[in-house]
């Protein structure tokens, strides 16, 4: 600005009184986000002052509004994210399903807090899927596969229009095999895998299970990702728009300048 308001007086042999006190007025009023009562005399340099006005608004609300979002929206922690919270903690019960293979998985894992689920659950359930009502409604938690955990979370948004259940980020058993039994050296077991390859890699497994399993997308966020919808760190891709009219406005100021300037030196020349 100080370098505009100099080539200014020079080029049109304009005097301004007390400048740098002028224009470091008008830097602190930009930055407060203020109305400056000076700007240049010459109308070039005033689109140029104009236009980095405008843009320091824009950066200035953006910057401060994404800073009182982050400041004054609550984050929401999640107490059980795991199997060790889970046995931690006494207020929630959990309960797991009768003659299911994860309750022997647990006990002989070796792991003394997965031996804990087993030894200080409140007791057992016929399957997940039976007791989603008293799940939806948190009179205990459950340790049940993803699959009808998913099936769970669709029927309660289905009905509900809400999401009531979460799954923990620390999953109990990531590898879950599943297996079609035939006799032994059965003539149909070369045929059956060879269809099992056939649907796995093309994806008609996932295709269908989405099919069956909807309305699962919201409620598989986890909490803490509710209070924080929309909030994000600003990066350069968010002011290409500012930017642009800033540039855009500097060319035209400059373009407007050495026209003033051509002008002013043809009507002096003239005279």
């Amino acid at each position: 600005m100080v370098w505009l308001v100099t080539t200014e007086e020079k080029l049109f042999d304009l005097r301004t009184r007390n400048t740098p006190s002028k224009i470091s007025a008008w830097v602190f009023q930009t930055v407060t986000e203020q109305s400056p009562k000076w700007l240049p005399k010459r109308d070039g340099g005033r689109l140029i002052a104009t236009t980095w006005l405008l843009a320091a608004i824009v950066f200035m609300s953006c910057y401060s509004g994404i800073l009182t979002a982050m400041m004054t929206v609550p984050r929401v922690s999640t107490p059980i994210d795991s199997l060790a919270d889970l046995v931690a903690q006494s207020k929630l019960p959990w309960r797991l399903e009768a003659g299911s293979m994860i309750t022997a998985f647990l006990m002989e894992s070796g792991d003394p807090v997965r031996q804990k689920a087993v030894t200080a659950m409140s007791g057992s359930i016929s399957d997940c899927w039976a007791a989603r009502q008293a799940l939806v409604q948190g009179h205990y938690a459950a340790i049940c596969d993803e699959t009808t955990m998913k099936k769970t979370m669709s029927w309660d948004f289905s009905t509900s229009g809400k999401c009531h259940l979460y799954i923990a980020r620390d999953k109990v058993l990531t590898n879950l095999m599943m297996a079609l039994a035939f006799k032994k050296n059965s003539t149909f077991l070369s045929g059956v895998n060879k269809i099992l390859l056939v649907v796995k890699e093309a994806g008609l497994v996932a295709k269908w299970l989405g099919e069956q399993i909807t309305n699962t997308s919201q409620c598989l966020r986890p909490p803490s990702a509710d209070r924080r919808d929309g909030i994000s760190p600003l990066n350069l891709d968010a002011f290409v728009g500012p930017l642009l009219v800033l540039f855009g406005g500097m060319i035209l100021g400059a373009l407007t300048f050495v026209g003033e300037h051509f002008i002013w030196r043809i009507t002096w020349m003239t005279q």
